[in-house]
């Protein structure tokens, strides 16, 4: 999951400050030339495209909507960048 995210900002030329995956959702903070909706639903396609190529089991991979907050200081970036790393359960293992 986390390298279809770091594929997407990449091919897309996107900034990625903060990747987060969980075992139930993913925390990413991103500056990007898009609106949010079209950002989330680039990495859930790609996302999805992975896991397909990976033979993975889908039933219902991903939730209606998502979380798509502006950030609009330094303040906001740093703060949610603080969150995604450090502020979440125990790292989980590859």
């Amino acid at each position: 999951m986390e390298q279809s995210i770091r594929e997407t900002c990449e091919i897309r030329k996107w900034t990625l400050w903060a990747v987060n995956v969980r075992t139930n959702h993913v925390h990413v903070v991103v500056t990007a030339d898009s609106k949010p909706e079209r950002v989330l639903n680039a990495f859930k396609a790609n996302a999805t495209r992975k896991l397909t190529e990976a033979k993975a089991r889908l039933s219902k991979t991903w939730s209606r909507g998502g979380s798509k907050r502006y950030l609009w200081t330094e303040e906001q970036l740093l703060g949610a960048i603080a969150y995604v790393q450090y502020d979440q359960e125990e790292p989980l293992d590859d």
